[in-house]
């Protein structure tokens, strides 16, 4: 699930939410030195909205199965298998095997109190197809009380898992190694990973000093050899979150640099702040505030602008109202393809966001301004906005 995601596109111009389910069934069975799963359901088309007349969403079928076994209470084992399409005349199968240990068990031995740390590893392959794939992802994190660092690293080639690969849509969802921010920003222009042709790392690190700070780096690396041309993501990212006045008052900064030339940016720098106070009643005050200035191809373009800014208040009992300005002179955004002229004034897109909650489970949002198009990215699942001007009112119902 993708809590408060809505999709829509412009060939059905509906609006609905992601679903990645399956019809079908599972049964799973854990003991002490064994786990074992197994599945058979078809998959929901999830590029589809639902009600579409003379459109099977579940055409194809999925089954699998998982055994990893412990023969050491640290130590896990296994491997799993899946056949895409079993009835298809090309058996489209994949089969991965797995690994992981907990060293805390084992640094606890050696003498050295309140460190953890573990080690992952999967191998898989796919294969029954003209093209086949594999896959390697690797991951580790070891720390203690105030400083832990994370590693992984990645290797797709033909990973892009479908039930038919011309008109299916994607039923995997690999690591995709790239961090998620909260920034809006950064959200907006998150590398979205191509499994089909994808290798990098991540490392992260962050490190507590007490009464003053918690302190993030981020160092990201991917790359797309695409017709025989690399193109590159590179981004490293700094967050400093100050808890030296909290409750009463709190403050983050960060600032980000890097290039994603899949999705044509050249180079890029982001910067930005949020500053938020309770007063004496509850009430809650924030600013945000976000900078960025980046570059297309080729290397040597005009750099271009874009900042962001909010002015939020929320009320103690469920209710609160915020500002948002969001302004860009991105050739891209400002230039509009229904003119023959070149339009280089910057846009700004103004929206006013109402919000309430009611009977413990009910959230109303009431949005009116404009919005503007594009990425975001949720969970780590990325999808498209459509760029939007009027007024919208949304209600959630939590069950």
């Amino acid at each position: 699930e993708l809590p408060d995601v809505i999709l829509e596109d412009n060939n059905f111009r509906r609006r609905y939410t992601p679903s990645q389910d399956m019809e079908g069934a599972m049964v799973s069975w854990t003991g002490d030195r064994a786990e074992v799963k197994a599945l058979v359901g078809r998959p929901v088309r999830a590029d589809v909205p639902p009600d579409i007349s003379g459109l099977d969403r579940r055409q194809d079928w999925v089954t699998g199965g998982e055994l990893s076994i412990r023969p050491l209470a640290p130590l896990k084992v296994g491997g799993t298998w899946v056949t895409l399409h079993p009835e298809s005349l090309d058996s489209n199968w994949v089969w991965s095997g797995l690994g992981s240990v907990e060293l805390t068990p084992l640094i606890e031995l050696v003498g050295i109190p309140d460190v953890y740390g573990s080690l992952y590893g999967e191998i898989a392959n796919r294969a029954g197809v003209e093209e086949e794939g594999r896959a390697l992802y690797l991951s580790g994190d070891l720390g203690g009380a105030r400083l832990g660092v994370g590693f992984e690293y990645k290797d797709y080639d033909g990973f892009s898992l479908r039930t038919d690969d011309l008109l299916s849509s994607q039923i995997n969802d690999p690591p995709s190694l790239i961090r998620e921010h909260s920034a809006y920003l950064l959200n907006r222009s998150t590398h979205v990973l191509f499994p089909q042709n994808e290798r990098g790392y991540q490392i992260e690190a962050t490190y507590n000093q007490p009464d003053l700070a918690t302190f993030t780096a981020n160092l990201s690396r991917g790359r797309n050899d695409i017709a025989d041309i690399s193109r590159n993501f590179e981004e490293q990212y700094l967050e400093m979150d100050f808890d030296r006045f909290y409750p009463g008052f709190t403050a983050t900064a960060f600032f980000d640099w890097g290039k994603d030339e899949l999705r044509g940016i050249s180079r890029r720098r982001v910067g930005g702040f949020t500053l938020g106070t309770f007063t004496p009643t509850d009430h809650r005050f924030e600013f945000d505030f976000q900078l960025q200035r980046a570059a297309h191809p080729p290397e040597g373009s005009a750099l271009f602008t874009e900042t962001y800014a909010s002015l939020s208040w929320q009320h103690p009992a469920g209710f609160g109202a915020a500002l948002q300005a969001d302004r860009s002179s991105d050739p891209v955004e400002v230039d509009k393809p229904e003119t023959f002229e070149r339009e280089t004034d910057p846009v700004t897109w103004w929206g006013i966001n109402l919000n309430v909650q009611f009977f413990g489970r009910h959230d109303a949002i009431l949005f009116t301004g404009k919005r503007r198009g594009g990425t975001a990215c949720t969970s780590g699942t990325c999808y498209q906005v459509l760029p939007f001007n009027g007024m919208e009112i949304r209600l959630t119902t939590h069950f």
